[in-house]
């Protein structure tokens, strides 16, 4: 099992800050928290981990709702070119942020670190 979160991170750094976990008082806006919400072996080859299904929440704060969909688009964006799918999306409105939601799934080769569309 990989931890996945760095190398989101990485690919995402040059849109906004990106944060690992929530907090209620972010050091700046826009910021992008990660949080992956599932991390599953879907093939095990000679006793390891070889090919795993991966979920992950991105959650895009603003200070305004223009600012959040254009970064969330951007994110999209980049993490598609990587082979990994968005499969949800909201804008929430009854928090004290503006909030662009998202959640994406892939297939990870534990071997190569490729990833793929599922």
């Amino acid at each position: 099992m990989k931890d996945v979160l760095p190398f989101i991170a990485d690919l995402l750094s040059d849109t906004a800050d990106v944060e690992l976990a929530f907090s209620d008082g972010f050091a700046s806006l826009p910021c992008i928290v990660l949080s992956e919400t599932g991390n599953s072996a879907a093939v095990i080859l000679s006793g390891e981990d070889r090919y795993s299904t991966i979920s992950l929440q991105l959650d895009v704060y603003a200070d305004g709702e223009k600012d959040a969909r254009d970064i969330a688009a951007e994110a999209s964006g980049i993490l598609a070119r990587r082979g990994i799918r968005r499969t949800f999306s909201q804008f929430i409105t009854d928090e004290d942020k503006p909030r662009m939601c998202m959640r994406f799934r892939f297939g990870l080769d534990e071997r190569t670190g490729r990833t793929v569309s599922l």
